[in-house]
């Protein structure tokens, strides 16, 4: 009595607001179909039916065969959708018509009823089903209704009704389960743990229908029974998808119906395109399908589109186009050209077609100029991954060639800072729909990441490696041996001893967590290099017995520069694809094969990867993701990701950091959440083209006096400008030109605004390219032989993990209040050793240093309740900083960058006004003794004034800073 007064007849009573006709069956027998009101139906959806027609179709819809329960509820699902599915002559003169079972387009002209207790007869006993929905007599769903204390995630009726009582589930389009205070949905032959929840807000309508709080079981009845959802939902989003030989039917979830549902509204009130927001893992390829499945029917108005799939990648496209052959989408068409696109799109009826987005630049480039492929306005192009490709020049020249096109682009990480102005300009401002990691989690749609962050215990013996270094490089330039010693900060983290302390770190923490349960793992590195040093290390640990797992780098090669143990250890360019596929696979023992003669097992524990593999590759077996790399927004939150995916007996996915990467994390996840209003990730477009606009004429007015013509006569302007760019103050003042020009360039793009200057922009960064300094380039050898000097004096003594315990970090505001939490590392004497490892040959550091610390402590009041991690974060970005500031702003040493500081707000050529200040004063500066000397100091302002005059500073604002100017030099 309790499940009916709790659960059922709440639901009895919402489906009575809904409009539909109720009975109760009391536990009588009933046929599976009630064919009376089938009968009826179809007279009335199609009045033409003659007698003998009637009962044609009556005995079609009553005895669909096949060879299993799915093949016949998909042959129903056809009857009962497909237009074309059965055609009858209403008299042997007349042409065909279409004969329709239920009537999409006339939502009054179905009858609509809800059954509770209804018997129907079974293999074992009967069967009696809480509630069973029909629609024209078919009984298109079965509702399981259960008490508030029971846990509906497992109900063995729903399971035995299938098997006891078939027939009843060959029309069967949903089968519910509720209890009042949850609600779960799914399809037939779903094991439960792949029911949905429907985590939607109440609406207004459903609030005013019930006239109360809307319990979770309401908002599921109501967004799945409501009769026009109902219906959308079994014509447009009941998929049936072949997987490995094996039929699986699919239903969308809640936010796979919202966002489809919101974009066909979209473009048939407002006709344009949007973003759509859906994080890794909850079903974008399918989402698309849907879409599109929507946008094909000629109810939706788009008079039968042409729908064009793109991705950034020929392995993402043949997945795409895979997937859609895979749920029925015939004839799908990839272009594998712009001409073959081009000859594609010219017929006038509809297709659905597949290419890379890369296709565009190539002829865009071959034929200099942008081509339209076609002036049609009934094209959709789906756009997979926004954020990685739909910037800059190619996804302009995209859009000109399909210049009235609707473009939906769908991304698992939002549009990111650096590109911010593409959401306002093409997108319409804001996300059609958004659905974040905490939602994904929530839902049980993807798992909760743990993260863990280790930092290696390393030091280097500083006079033993300056020695070595001085000898050699000693010869080279003072700017030559700044960028080395910069370079070298990369190469630390190729150093073997370093890279040995991580590997036996990482094989430890794999065996105790993600092998036990049979789970496998990967190691995203800095680069190739680094890669190769890994799987060195690994081989190492396993030849001295404290390595038993297999592993495998997973890498492109360069044929050209390539080592010899590049090809000796990482997996070969042919063995490439088998072995990610095969990697999915559980372990075992791998001789042993299907029936079919498949592989069934792969040993394989750990890949090895620096770039590949981090977007795009779903493998479920995959738990722990090691990570030796800097990654940062939405290429970070994309890598973790891959450890997200469900799996039998899978509660998490590990991220374990050995670079540091918890502050850029803590970035990403503050971009990504999903908290930001659009305009915080958008520009005002039309000032950054005004600056555009600038910076371009002040780049081309820099070389006024080449004669030559900078497009008639390239390659003479070419050398011209090479000649002219000679004198180092010239050369250093075009590379600023670029790089703003380059800014401004990327900020507007993809907008057809910025293409016109897709000319110069590739000509100015060709000059760029060809007046690099050679004496100051790092050679394959340099790099050889820095990794050597670090090799041999780079010491590591273990791993120390900082955290207490993994953190989740799905849910961003938990994720910053755990890192503040006290734990049992006090980073004072860590951060003291380093600041005073700094005091003496950069004193300015080591103060910056310690004042950050201070207000870490003191300031913050966060003491040992600051994470380690973030502490070490921003003291390494600012050493990072004084070591390569003065020189990426073309000074040449700390003393010019104060000047710099003082002046660069000032002055758009700040680097310029410092230098000549510096000239100009020479005379004094060489003589330090005479800088307490009042007369000098007045030269020295009076010197100054002009050099402000000339570079157009502010006349108010110059007396202070001079004033300024000549104290920094006191």
């Amino acid at each position: 009595m309790s499940e009916y007064l709790q659960s059922e007849l709440p639901a009895i009573e919402l489906f009575q607001k809904l409009g539909y006709d109720y009975f109760d069956a009391k536990g009588e027998m009933y046929e599976v179909v009630l064919e009376d009101r089938l009968t009826n139906s179809l007279k009335r959806i199609n009045p033409w039916l003659s007698e003998n027609n009637l009962q044609k179709v009556s005995r079609k819809i009553l005895a669909v065969s096949g060879s299993s329960l799915m093949e016949i509820n998909s042959e129903i699902h056809k009857l009962i959708t497909k237009a074309d599915a059965l055609s009858l002559k209403p008299t042997p003169e007349e042409h065909p018509r279409a004969v329709k079972f239920i009537d999409y387009e006339n939502l009054d002209n179905n009858e609509f009823l809800v059954v509770n207790q209804m018997k129907f007869k079974g293999e074992r006993a009967n069967s009696i089903p809480d509630l069973v929905v029909f629609i024209n007599g078919l009984p298109l769903a079965v509702i399981e209704a259960k008490n508030q204390t029971i846990d509906i995630s497992d109900i063995p009726d729903l399971d035995y009704y299938q098997a006891n009582s078939p027939k009843l589930f060959h029309y069967n389009q949903i089968i519910g389960a509720i209890n009042r205070i949850s609600g779960l949905y799914g399809t037939i032959e779903a094991s439960m743990k792949f029911y949905s929840k429907y985590n939607e807000k109440a609406s207004d309508e459903l609030i005013e229908l019930i006239d109360n709080e809307p319990t979770p079981q309401d908002i599921l009845i109501y967004n799945l029974f409501e009769k026009r959802k109902f219906l959308d939902i079994i014509k447009y989003f009941v998929i049936f998808e072949v997987v490995e030989g094996r039929t699986i039917k699919k239903l969308p979830r809640y936010q796979q119906l919202r966002a489809v549902n919101k974009i066909v509204d979209r473009l048939k009130n407002e006709n344009r395109g949007g973003v759509v927001w859906h994080t890794q893992g909850s079903g974008k390829s399918i989402t698309m399908i849907y879409l599109a499945t929507k946008l094909r029917a000629a109810t939706s108005g788009f008079d039968n589109p042409t729908i064009l799939v793109l991705t950034d990648r020929t392995d993402l496209d043949n997945q795409i186009r895979s997937t859609f052959n895979r749920v029925g989408f015939s004839n799908i068409n990839q272009a594998n050209s712009i001409s073959h696109l081009k000859t594609l799109l010219k017929d006038s009826y509809g297709k659905t077609l597949t290419s890379t987005i890369q296709k565009f630049q190539e002829r865009a480039e071959e034929k200099k100029e942008v081509e339209v492929l076609s002036d049609k306005e009934n094209i959709f192009v789906l756009i997979d991954e926004a954020h990685r490709s739909q910037y800059g020049l190619t996804a302009s020249y995209m859009r000109q060639s399909l210049p009235n096109a609707k473009f939906i682009a769908f991304t698992g990480t939002p549009i990111d800072k650096e590109n911010k102005s593409t959401l306002n300009e093409f997108y319409g401002g804001d996300y059609i729909d958004k659905y974040t990691i905490k939602q994904s989690v929530a839902d049980g749609n993807t798992l909760p990441i743990l993260y863990e962050t280790g930092l290696s215990k390393f030091f280097i013996e500083k006079e033993l490696l300056d020695a070595e270094f001085n000898k050699m490089f000693g010869n080279e330039s003072a700017k030559k041996q700044a960028i080395l010693k910069t370079k070298a900060t990369q190469l630390d983290k190729n150093a073997t001893r370093r890279v040995e302390e991580i590997a036996k770190s990482i094989v430890e923490h794999y065996k105790n967590k993600s092998y036990l349960d049979g789970f496998k793992a990967m190691l995203v590195c800095h680069n190739r290099y680094q890669a190769i040093a890994y799987k060195k290390a690994f081989n190492k640990l396993a030849e001295q017995g404290q390595n038993s797992f297999q592993s495998k780098v997973i890498m492109s090669f360069d044929t050209k520069k390539d080592p010899q143990e590049f090809y000796d250890l990482a997996t070969p360019q042919d063995e490439v694809k088998k072995s990610i596929e095969d990697f999915k696979l559980p372990f075992g023992n791998e001789a042993d094969v299907s029936r079919g003669g498949k592989r069934q097992f792969d040993n394989t524990a750990f890949l090895i990867v620096s770039d590949m593999l981090l977007t795009g590759y779903d493998a479920p077996i995959l738990q722990t993701l090691y990570v030796d790399k800097i990654l940062k927004e939405h290429n970070l939150l994309q890598a973790i990701a891959r450890v997200n995916r469900t799996r039998k007996g899978k509660s998490a996915g590990y991220v374990v950091d050995f670079a540091g990467i918890t502050k850029h994390l803590v970035d990403a996840l503050e971009i990504f959440s999903g908290d930001l209003e659009p305009s915080d990730v958008m520009v005002d477009i039309e000032s950054e083209k005004t600056t555009l606009e600038n910076r371009h004429t002040k780049l081309v007015n820099y070389f006024k006096s080449v004669k030559k013509d900078r497009e008639s006569e390239r390659d003479a302007f070419i050398l011209q400008a090479i000649s002219y760019l000679e004198p180092v103050d010239i050369k250093d003042k075009f590379k600023e030109l670029v790089s703003d020009f380059n800014k401004s360039m990327n900020i507007v793009l993809p907008d057809p605004f910025a293409s016109k200057y897709d000319y110069d922009f590739k000509l100015f960064n060709e000059i760029k390219m060809m007046v690099r300094d050679s004496k100051e380039k790092i050679t394959r050898e340099d790099s050889k032989k820095l990794q050597m000097i670090l090799d041999e004096h780079l010491r590591a003594n273990g791993i120390e993990y900082l955290l207490q315990k993994p953190i989740d970090i799905t849910d961003y505001k938990q994720f910053q209040a755990e890192l503040t939490k006290e734990g049992k590392h006090n980073p004072l004497d860590k951060a003291k050793a380093i600041i005073k490892a700094n005091e003496e040959e950069n004193p300015e550091l080591a103060l910056e240093l310690s004042e950050l610390l201070e207000r870490k402590l003191i300031d913050a009041k966060i003491d040992r309740k600051q994470a380690v991690i973030d502490l070490f974060s921003d003291m390494e970005e600012i050493i990072n900083r004084h070591k390569n500031r003065h020189s990426a702003s073309g000074l040449s040493d700390e003393k010019q960058l104060v000047v710099y500081d003082l002046v660069k707000e000032l002055s758009d050529e700040a680097t310029e006004l410092t230098l000549e200040i510096f000239d100009t004063l020479d005379e004094w500066l060489s003589a330090k003794a005479i800088l307490v000397q009042s007369d000098a100091q007045k030269d020295m302002r009076n010197s100054i004034k002009p050099i402000l005059a000339k570079y157009n500073v502010d006349r108010k604002l110059s007396k202070d800073i001079v004033a300024k100017l000549v104290e920094t030099f006191v």
